[in-house]
């Protein structure tokens, strides 16, 4: 009878254990799907690297083969294509689709009138911009931070009354 008992408690043991082994299982097999993902992009890499080297390689050892200026500007413009028949064309980015291009902001609501700034304003925001260094340069400590019991209204007020007195 003990050793019916002492069996039991060793199952229930081994009962605890197995989500343990569960994840460590999973962990597992995400490591080795990792693993694949990793190689498989590799050799897409290589051979999409070996496909690039054949190409130059033969038109570098063709001695039939003679790239002019104009062939080369060609080649090295991504904008430009050769088609299958030899011609060569542009390619063209769509700017999206016809169904997108409905809900685009800048295609439904009207253009805005771009709004002339007065010489005396672009002045005061100058004034301003200068008013406001000045004030944080007096209210904020060497590593930028507020001195304490300073606020960013205190801020704004002292630039406001700095900028009263540049305006003068």
């Amino acid at each position: 009878m003990v050793r019916g008992v002492r069996e039991f408690q060793e199952d229930f043991k081994d009962d605890r254990r197995r989500p343990e082994e569960r994840s460590d299982s999973r962990r597992e097999e995400q490591r080795r799907d990792e693993m694949m993902r990793a190689m498989e992009e590799s050799d897409r890499q290589r051979r999409e690297d070996e496909r690039r080297m054949n190409a130059l390689r033969t038109i570098v050892n063709d001695d039939d083969i003679e790239i002019s200026l104009e062939e080369r500007k060609l080649i090295n413009n991504p904008e430009m294509k050769m088609m299958d028949n030899g011609e060569i064309v542009k390619r063209t980015r769509s700017k999206g689709s016809a169904f997108a291009n409905q809900f685009r902001l800048d295609k439904l609501l009207p253009k805005a009138k771009k709004k002339v700034r007065k010489k005396a304003r672009k002045e005061l925001d100058r004034l301003q911009a200068e008013a406001f260094r000045e004030a944080n340069r007096t209210l904020r400590t060497k590593a930028g931070k507020l001195r304490k019991g300073v606020t960013q209204s205190d801020v704004a007020k002292r630039a406001q009354k700095i900028l009263k007195r540049l305006r003068k």
